[in-house]
């Protein structure tokens, strides 16, 4: 008897404790989509650590939080459903590899998503998602892609505390500006999105300390037709204190920092890039340098990340240019050390 996540998706997303969930045999398999994870062992496989998964991301949540996550989950088994059909629909027939090989992908990223749903230092986090499928409506019957994905992750604090509402608040506002989702319902869409390009952001944890959360933001992209996707790689520092975001301000003071940490970020990439970065990009590193946006923190020092293009070739990826602290030292502000090291 092989248990299935899909098929015993509505029991659990009814919040019936774990040890009284249905379990189906894969001969209840009634649509292309139950098929195709019953039927081909990696998708199977997938589908199981998914359903862990999707257990673990609601172990311990409030039951607002909870609904949150649960909702999430179901509309991202309809997208899942739609997400690699030619048609922003449910698949009728039997799926081909190429849409095997796309729904692979899918749950890959469903359980990177939900792995964002944890502890850390003493703060309860859980993603909140969004999903839509559009139909390309420039897809010939050639085309490789004939619909759009867009799907969309960031974390929230569950907690009713002045930090948890002024961090959720922050990632509000940061998928507001993003402008991909217009209303309650995921099928909202802005009219002005492009739905040639599909589009995948994730915003994770990657470090708690004593004075901030900060955020890697993940934002890849492929435009249809395009020899391969692209991508960016942004920070996002929530300080816990000042319950606000970092602002260049808090670890530099004055301005008569970016210059040096121009000159110093340059030599850097210019160090590790073999044969140094474009000449027609050397202006552009001081701007990219003085953005937080591009700021990560290292016991090392101070990590700007660059984009893909941004200094050098593609097959490089995304530079980065670590500058130390003690370079550092005398242009930053009274409490950026603390704000930029302690534990």
């Amino acid at each position: 008897m092989l248990a299935r996540f899909v098929l015993c998706l509505l029991t659990l997303l009814l919040a019936i404790p774990a040890a009284g969930a249905a379990s189906f045999e894969c001969g209840k398999a009634s649509t292309a989509f139950e098929r195709a994870i019953c039927a081909f062992p990696e998708l199977s496989r997938q589908d199981e650590i998914l359903a862990k998964s999707y257990a673990t991301a609601l172990g311990g949540l409030s039951e607002q939080a909870a609904t949150v996550v649960r909702k999430g989950q179901r509309k991202w088994l309809a997208f899942a459903e739609r997400a690699c059909t030619d048609d922003a629909q449910p698949l009728r027939g039997d799926y081909s590899a190429d849409e095997l090989g796309c729904l692979e992908q899918i749950f890959n990223n469903r359980i990177r998503a939900l792995e964002g749903s944890r502890m850390r230092s003493g703060r309860r986090f859980y993603q909140v998602d969004r999903h839509a499928v559009l139909p390309d409506p420039d897809a010939t019957e050639e085309s490789w892609s004939k619909v759009a994905t867009k799907e969309l992750s960031t974390p929230r604090i569950d907690g009713v505390d002045v930090e948890a509402i002024a961090f959720n608040a922050m990632m509000d506002k940061f998928t507001a500006e993003l402008g991909y989702f217009a209303g309650p319902s995921d099928v909202e869409i802005e009219s002005s999105v492009d739905a040639a390009t599909d589009k995948q952001i994730t915003a994770t944890v990657e470090a708690v300390t004593s004075r901030r959360i900060s955020l890697s933001v993940n934002d890849w992209w492929y435009g249809h037709g395009a020899a391969h996707g692209n991508y960016t790689i942004t920070y996002l520092h929530f300080l816990t204190r000042e319950r606000r975001p970092l602002v260049a301000s808090d670890i530099f003071a004055g301005e008569d920092w970016k210059k040096p940490l121009r000159e110093l970020v340059l030599a850097e990439l210019n160090r590790t890039i073999e044969g140094g970065i474009w000449p027609e990009s050397v202006e552009y590193v001081g701007e990219a340098a003085a953005d937080p946006r591009n700021w990560n923190f290292s016991e090392d020092g101070l990590v700007v990340q660059f984009q893909p293009y941004d200094v050098t070739a593609y097959a490089y990826g995304a530079p980065t240019a670590t500058i130390s602290w003690e370079a550092l030292g005398q242009y930053m502000a009274d409490d950026g050390s603390r704000i930029a090291s302690d534990p």
